[in-house]
C-alpha cells in the first residue's frame, strides 16, 4: 500500500514539472513512481510525453506502447505515439496510430498535428493541409497557425501563407521563424520591402534573444538560409541550409532535403 501511495506522489510531482516545463524532474519523478508501481498508466503517459519533449522518441514510443498494453482503447497514448514516431520517420505507423487516436476520440487535437506530420514528410500534402488547416481551427494558436503557413509556403501557396503567418505572429510576435517564412513568402510574390522588413524583425529578435528555433524545425533553418542568402550572408546561408538538410533527412522528408542540397549547389562561390 506505501508503495503505492509513494508511486501516486512521484507521478504527482512528475506532473506538475511537466506542465512547469522541466521535463528532466518529470522523467526523473515518473521513474521513481514506476519503480514503485510497474502498472502506473499515469507515469508511463507523463514521462512518454517528456521523452518527446526531450527528443527522445524512441523510448517515448516504449512508454505509449506500455500506457496501450495496459488501456487499449486510450486515445491519447496512439496519438503521442503517432507524434513520436512521425519525428523519427516512422510515418505510415504515425499514421495508423493517430488515424486509431481520432477513431477514439475525434477531438483531440495532437492526433491531427502528427498524422499531419506524418502525411507531409509522406508526401501526402493535400492530406497535410486538412489536418494543419483542421488544427488551427480547433487551437487558434500561434504554433498551429505557423505550422499551416509553413506547410503553404512549402508548396507554394503564398498568399495563403503569409496570412496564416500574421495569424501566428499576432499570437506571438516573437515568433523568430515565422518572420523568416514570411518574408520568404512576401519575397516570391517581389513584395522586397515586406520581405526585407520581416528579415530585418526576424534579426532583430534573433539578437536580443527574445525567442530561438526549434532545433527540429528543417523548414526555420530553410528560411532563415534562404533570407541570410538574400541578405548577402553566403556562409550563413549554407550552414542554415545544412543544418535544414540534416533534419529534413532525419524526418525522411525527403524533398525539403533535396530542396536544401540543390540550393546550397546554386550559391555561387
Amino acid at each position: 500500500m506505501l508503495n503505492l501511495i509513494f508511486a501516486y506522489g512521484y507521478s504527482s510531482l512528475g506532473y506538475i514539472l511537466y506542465n512547469a516545463g522541466d521535463y528532466t524532474g518529470a522523467i526523473e519523478n515518473c521513474n521513481q513512481a514506476i519503480l514503485l508501481n510497474s502498472e502506473d498508466l499515469t507515469s508511463y503517459l507523463i514521462r512518454g510525453a517528456a521523452y518527446i519533449m526531450t527528443k527522445n522518441y524512441q523510448n517515448a514510443i516504449e512508454d505509449f506502447n506500455q500506457a496501450i498494453r495496459m488501456s487499449p482503447q486510450y486515445s491519447r497514448a496512439y496519438a503521442e505515439r503517432g507524434v513520436a514516431r512521425a519525428a523519427i520517420g516512422e510515418n505510415q505507423t504515425a499514421i495508423e496510430d493517430c488515424n486509431r487516436a481520432i477513431e477514439l476520440e475525434p477531438q483531440y487535437v495532437r492526433a491531427y498535428y502528427g498524422r499531419g506530420a506524418a502525411r507531409f514528410y509522406s508526401g501526402n500534402y493535400q492530406g497535410a493541409l486538412e489536418d494543419f488547416s483542421l488544427v488551427a481551427r480547433m487551437e487558434r494558436s500561434a504554433i498551429a497557425y505557423y505550422n499551416l503557413g509553413i506547410l503553404q509556403y512549402s508548396q507554394g501557396i503564398n498568399t495563403q501563407a503569409i496570412k496564416h503567418l500574421s495569424n501566428a505572429l499576432d499570437k506571438d510576435p516573437n515568433l523568430m521563424a515565422a518572420y523568416y517564412v514570411r518574408g520568404n513568402a512576401c519575397y516570391e510574390l517581389e513584395d522586397e520591402q515586406g520581405a526585407f522588413a520581416d528579415f530585418n524583425e526576424a534579426q532583430h529578435i534573433e539578437t536580443i534573444g527574445a525567442s530561438e528555433f526549434y532545433s527540429e524545425d528543417e523548414f526555420a533553418f530553410y528560411a532563415r538560409g534562404l533570407a541570410r542568402y538574400r541578405l548577402g550572408n553566403r556562409e550563413e546561408a549554407i550552414a542554415d541550409l545544412q543544418q535544414s538538410a540534416q533534419i529534413a533527412l532525419k524526418h525522411q522528408n525527403t524533398i525539403l532535403h533535396q530542396k536544401a542540397i540543390d540550393f546550397m549547389h546554386e550559391i555561387p562561390s
